[in-house]
């Protein structure tokens, strides 16, 4: 089992990409998001199948326009190269919604996005 001081770290590091993740979002930087995601990265939105392989960046080009973006984490866990993120988000694209997302350390060490699932409120 991880040590406390190693979760730390993970939790911290994880936590480090919400800001960059959202900055990429606003912009419409596909590839900057893209490089904080796993090759294998799994896009999982309410009411559609999940996203992912080469449907992805079809996907990201076709996604409304997010004008403002917002999250409210509410638990980060990490066990070994496994972390996940869950909390809330609000998005000026009509979407008042909540999230659980899953990171992978590689072996490069960072944290990338591995899978990505989120809903909105009415469902």
């Amino acid at each position: 089992m991880a040590s406390t001081a190693s979760q730390g770290a993970a939790r911290a590091a994880v936590q480090e990409l919400i800001q960059p993740w959202t900055r990429a979002c606003l912009s419409r930087d596909w590839d900057g998001l893209l490089s904080m995601c796993t090759s294998d990265i799994v896009f999982m939105p309410h009411g559609s199948p999940p996203i992912s392989g080469s449907a992805v960046r079809p996907w990201l080009d076709s996604f409304p326009t997010i004008k403002a973006m917002s999250w409210d984490v509410k638990s980060v866990e990490a066990a070994g190269d496994l972390a996940f993120v869950s909390g809330t988000v609000q998005q000026t694209l009509e979407i008042d919604g909540k999230y659980c997302d899953l990171f992978r350390r590689e072996a490069d060490g960072r944290w990338r996005f591995a899978v990505i699932i989120w809903n909105d409120n009415r469902a």
